[in-house]
């Protein structure tokens, strides 16, 4: 079912036995990038890997390999006309937001330049379909609640419109 940032919290999604799934349209309003927004992999296995001189030592193999593979893990604020909310998201979602691979991404923090800087912020205010998952964790001793991002798509104009259209005529039907 399609939510608002507000029914999250609302209808307290995500505090049932079972994870909540629903869709939420929106925009992402900041990404938090001053930290950790990716970490080195294994490609093999995508479990992270830890340099080791010129090479990485994959603790869950217990193994050296050559070369590792930068993988998305991002913190995100996204919006919506009722207001917003923190989510996760991860590789193939960091993918479609940023349109870049981390490695590649992290190629240009390396070199020092403000691309960097712009990549995010290019990719700032653009519509989306989001497809959630929300979950309460308990965090030293507080409950919250944790939306990740399982699905990214770019607004179809033209099938949300047609969802409007529907969702008016519904509120119109005798």
């Amino acid at each position: 079912p399609r939510k608002t940032c507000a029914a999250i919290k609302d209808e307290r999604l995500g505090h049932s036995e079972k994870p909540d799934y629903f869709t939420l349209r929106g925009w992402v309003t900041y990404f938090k990038h001053d930290g950790t927004w990716n970490y080195p992999a294994n490609p093999e296995t995508k479990k992270k890997v830890v340099q080791q001189g010129e090479q990485w030592y994959d603790e869950a193999q217990d193994r050296t390999i050559e070369r590792c593979e930068r993988r998305y893990v991002l913190s995100l604020s996204c919006s919506d006309h009722t207001g917003s909310n923190w989510f996760s998201a991860f590789e193939d979602q960091g993918r479609v937001l940023l349109g870049t691979s981390a490695d590649e991404l992290q190629e240009v923090k390396d070199r020092g330049t403000s691309d960097f800087e712009g990549t995010f912020q290019q990719a700032i205010f653009k519509p989306y379909v989001f497809k959630v998952r929300a979950k309460a964790e308990k965090w030293q001793d507080e409950e919250r609640v944790k939306c990740t991002l399982l699905e990214v798509t770019p607004l179809d104009w033209k099938a949300g419109a047609q969802e409007l259209r529907d969702l008016i005529a519904a509120q119109l039907a005798p």
